[in-house]
C-alpha cells in the first residue's frame, strides 16, 4: 500500500510541479520549428517578409528571414498638389531592398521574467539585393529633373530598374509573447545596415553624392505558426 502511495506521489510531482512542466516545455521548444510572416517598419515606410526560427535550446534559436521594403534618403520630402500629384524635389532613384538574413536569438532574463514575456537579443546578416529604378526619365542625361521630363510613381518605373547586390546586417532587441515558450508572436526593434557593391544615387548628385552604405532603424512585428 505504501509503495502504491509513493507511486502516485511521484506521478503527481512529475505531472504537476513547475519542474515537470518546464522540462516538457523545454523539449517542445527544442523540437519546434516556428514560421510565419513579418510586418516591417523603417524610416522609409512599411515592408513585408517571412521567417523561419528553430529553437535549439530553451534560450537560443537560429533564424532565417527574407523581406522586401523601400529605402530612401532621410532628406526626401514628398509634396502633393490639389490633384494628388506627387513631387519629391531632388529625388533621383527609387530603391527596393530584399535582404536574406541568417542569425541567432538569445533569450535574456529567463530566470527573472515569467514565460509569457520572453525578451531576447538578436543578430543576423546575409546577402542583399537592391532593385534601383529611376524617379524620372533623364532624356538629356544630365542627372537632373528638367521641366520637360516626366516622373514615375513607385510602380510605373519598376520595369526600368536593375539589380544592385550587397550585404546587410541587423542587431535588435525584442520579446516573444504568450504562454507557450516556442510561439512566434512578438516584436523587435533594432538597426539594419545595408552595404552595396556599387554606389547608389537616391538624390541628384548636386544635392548628395551617391553612396554604398545605407542604415535605418527597424521595427518588426511578426506572427508565427508552430511546426515540427
Amino acid at each position: 500500500m505504501r509503495r502504491l502511495q509513493i507511486s502516485f506521489l511521484l506521478l503527481a510531482l512529475l505531472s504537476g510541479v513547475p519542474g515537470g512542466v518546464s522540462a516538457q516545455s523545454a523539449d517542445s521548444a527544442r523540437s519546434s520549428l516556428d514560421k510565419g510572416f513579418q510586418l516591417l517598419l523603417t524610416n522609409s515606410g512599411f515592408g513585408l517578409g517571412g521567417y523561419i526560427s528553430k529553437n535549439v535550446t530553451e534560450r537560443r534559436a537560429f533564424t532565417v528571414e527574407i523581406g522586401i521594403s523601400a529605402a530612401k534618403d532621410e532628406r526626401e520630402v514628398a509634396f502633393f498638389d490639389r490633384f494628388g500629384q506627387r513631387d519629391v524635389p531632388n529625388k533621383a532613384n527609387y530603391l527596393l531592398e530584399i535582404p536574406l538574413l541568417v542569425g541567432a536569438e538569445r533569450r535574456i532574463f529567463a530566470n527573472k521574467i515569467e514565460d509569457n514575456f520572453r525578451p531576447f537579443v538578436s543578430f543576423s546578416a546575409g546577402p542583399l539585393l537592391g532593385w534601383v529604378y529611376p524617379y524620372f526619365e533623364d532624356k538629356n542625361g544630365n542627372h537632373i529633373l528638367d521641366e520637360s521630363e516626366p516622373t514615375h510613381d513607385v510602380i510605373s518605373g519598376i520595369k526600368n530598374g536593375h539589380v544592385q547586390p550587397g550585404f546587410a546586417a541587423s542587431i535588435a532587441f525584442g520579446a516573444r509573447f504568450g504562454e507557450d515558450a516556442s510561439t512566434g508572436y512578438g516584436v523587435r526593434m533594432g538597426y539594419r545596415l545595408s552595404y552595396y557593391l556599387d554606389e547608389i544615387a537616391l538624390l541628384e548628385p548636386s544635392i548628395k553624392a551617391p553612396a554604398r552604405r545605407l542604415g535605418t532603424p527597424i521595427v518588426v512585428v511578426y506572427f508565427g505558426r508552430l511546426g515540427k
